[in-house]
């Protein structure tokens, strides 16, 4: 038995109906898919350019007499700088605001920049914080304070 040849031309009606059973298809398929998988809801939030508040390492080396802190601050002017310092202590925040405003003819461009670093530093030996001093230079902050002299304090005990 000889086989059929398969035509080679098409109607005009079947066209439709083959794009018709394909769409079918995708149907079943999507219907099928969505009771297999778990439901999923999806939910984003608009992103928020919040500034940051960085960590910055900083260099703790004790002398015989004084305990010195050296704090990286590049592009930080001393005004924008608030250093405290306790007896155990040194807490750096440096804070930056920069707004800018160009107007010409044609444009208008504004341009906003923040930056914030903070850190608190643990120092090795109390120090005296009425005495200690900083200075900036090279954008490098260095802290330094004399230590505390142990208190020798002596308590006379009866024996009974």
């Amino acid at each position: 038995m000889a086989k059929k040849k398969k035509k080679e031309y098409r109607f005009f009606w079947e066209e439709p109906l083959e794009e018709m059973e394909r769409t079918r298809r995708e149907f079943e398929e999507a219907v099928r898919s969505f009771w297999s998988e778990p439901f999923r809801f999806e939910f984003t939030i608009p992103r928020i350019s919040l500034p940051r508040i960085s960590q910055i390492s900083g260099r703790v080396k004790q002398t015989d007499k004084e305990v010195v802190v050296q704090i990286p601050l590049p592009g930080f002017k001393r005004d924008e700088i608030d250093l405290r310092v306790t007896e155990n202590t040194v807490h750096v925040r440096a804070e930056k605001k920069k707004l800018s405003k160009e107007k010409t003819a044609t444009s208008f461009f504004t341009s906003a920049e923040e930056s914030k670093v903070e850190n608190t530093y643990r120092l090795p030996a109390p120090i005296i914080p009425e005495k200690a001093r900083a200075k900036l230079e090279d954008g490098i902050l260095t802290v330094i304070a004399p230590k505390a002299e142990p208190a020798k304090k002596e308590k006379k005990i009866v024996v009974e």
